[in-house]
């Protein structure tokens, strides 16, 4: 009895000079990460970004050869059919009725306003927004009738790219007539089961559909002046940089994080939080990645690097339709808007043609603004965390627009949340003055800075359900932190009140 207490006794007190060493310890050696982390990831990485490769290549290549003997676009939206069937049985194990069921209801509203609300001239009712209200009320039913929220969570990308390309068309009609004319329900059916994104994104307008896969090589001067060796070469080369960025990123968020940051964040919060934050970031650009790649793997034709960019570079012009993120904006912003912009380029767009215009005619710009990051919050479902913290960056995006439109305006400097011309004449510190970079600086340190408060707030991976239960609170990330990026937001917003 007496020699178990004196053993434990030591054992405790030889262990206690230890601690802190093992708090930097990581838990696995580099080959043990590589043998257990990187070689499964990049199995599943490998198989699940061939299937979407090879299924929109051979789409590509059956569109072109349809083009050459059959111009009409029936064809085109029955291969699309095809070939997204297809995919999202090769990549989905769940879902296949609630992506049903939203595409069939909302287009049968879609159809019911356009016999009898458009016909009757009964204008006061817009069908766009009543087609908004019932596929958000449609999506939120489907999240909460799923089995689990495990089942939802692999299905909800796809249902908001779905719903995105509904409402676009829903809001397209109200606005343009032609796209009345084009939309039947083979269009319809093309349009959402498009194997380019139909499971990832990224989101096109229907117009865009149309007319990716409309031209053909004899089509365009620039198609005839392209070399075919040329035009596949680049399309080979954008298809295999997007597919190594997203696995690239992909091993960072699974394995690489944690490899590096995994024993500081141990012992300090903060490097814990950006960990989080970095790995949560990192898991986005995978898919933001793979999305990119699988449109470009879907449309051979405009990857010729001459009519979409003069010059003829290798790159994905950053105007492109295809570019879904831009990491290099979101990890080194200048202002919360630049992260916003950058964070989901093609959702950005539909959020700002779609919602922000459209009520900002009536509404006005701030109601319009809240109106804005309601939708994208409902867009993603039941997710908590992402609502609060959309809520956090709206409020953000606006304290630091009007602070740094203030101090612009009392010294004239280019402090502006976007950057003012090379030779700019309407501030007297321009963009090289120590001022500006000082001010400039400081915004780019609180950016980065609620880049880690705001981001490690999500998970990066999904959680056991006995883990998640132990969760109590949503905000337990923020209240490690002492919520001190909102303690910051109210005194910006004190300090432009008084300034």
């Amino acid at each position: 009895m007496d020699y178990d207490y004196y053993d434990d006794y030591y054992e405790e007190y030889y262990d206690q000079p230890d601690a802190p060493r093992r708090a930097f310890q990581r838990e696995m050696s580099l080959e043990e990460t590589i043998e257990s982390c990187v070689y499964p990831s990049l199995q599943f990485a490998l198989e699940y970004t061939l299937n979407f490769v090879v299924i929109n290549a051979i789409f590509s290549v059956a569109v072109r050869l349809i083009n050459r003997k059959l111009a009409h676009q029936r064809y085109l939206h029955l291969l699309s059919c095809l070939f997204g069937v297809v995919l999202m049985y090769r990549v989905m194990d769940y879902g296949y009725f609630h992506f049903l069921q939203l595409a069939i209801s909302l287009y049968l509203v879609q159809w019911a306003l356009n016999r009898w609300v458009v016909d009757t001239r009964n204008r006061h009712i817009k069908p766009s927004f009543v087609v908004t209200f019932c596929g958000i009320v449609n999506l939120l039913l489907s999240e909460v009738l799923a089995p689990s929220p495990e089942s939802w969570n692999r299905v909800r990308g796809t249902q908001m790219i779905l719903l995105m390309k509904v409402l676009s068309l829903s809001f397209d009609i109200d606005d343009n007539g032609t796209t009345r004319n084009h939309l039947n329900l083979l269009s319809y059916a093309g349009y959402i089961l498009c194997p380019a994104n139909v499971i990832l994104g990224p989101w096109i307008s229907f117009s865009d559909y149309l007319a990716v896969w409309r031209n053909t090589p004899g089509d365009t001067k620039g198609a005839r002046t392209a070399s075919v060796g040329r035009q596949l070469m680049i399309y080979v080369f954008r298809v295999f940089t997007s597919a190594l960025l997203a696995i690239g990123f992909l091993l960072t968020s699974n394995c690489f994080i944690d490899y590096l940051l995994g024993p500081a964040g141990n012992s300090w919060k903060w490097i814990r939080a950006y960990s989080r934050a970095l790995s949560f970031r990192t898991s986005h650009y995978f898919v933001a990645y793979l999305s990119q790649c699988t449109m470009i793997a879907a449309t051979i034709e405009r990857n010729r690097g001459s009519t979409d960019d003069p010059r003829g570079s290798w790159m994905i012009p950053s105007s492109s339709i295809y570019r879904v993120t831009s990491p290099i904006a979101v990890e080194f912003p200048r202002s919360m808007v630049q992260i916003v912009t950058a964070w989901n380029i093609p959702m950005h767009h539909w959020l700002k043609r779609y919602i922000f215009r459209s009520t900002k005619r009536s509404l006005g710009t701030a109601t319009a603004i809240a109106v804005t990051y309601l939708v994208s919050s409902l867009l993603h479902g039941l997710h908590y965390r992402l609502w609060v913290t959309l809520l956090s960056i709206g409020a953000w995006t606006y304290v630091e627009h009007e602070l740094r439109k203030k101090i612009a305006n009392i010294y004239s400097a280019c402090v502006l949340v976007g950057r003012c011309p090379t030779r700019c004449t309407a501030h007297t510190h321009r963009a090289g003055s120590l001022f500006t970079l000082v001010i400039n600086t400081l915004f780019f340190l609180l950016n980065i800075f609620n880049l880690i408060y705001l981001g490690c707030i999500f998970e990066p991976t999904e959680r056991l359900p006995e883990e998640s239960k132990r969760d109590h609170s949503i905000f337990a990330p923020w209240s490690e932190l002492q919520f001190v990026s909102h303690w910051a937001l109210a005194f910006a917003y004190l300090f432009f009140v008084i300034i």
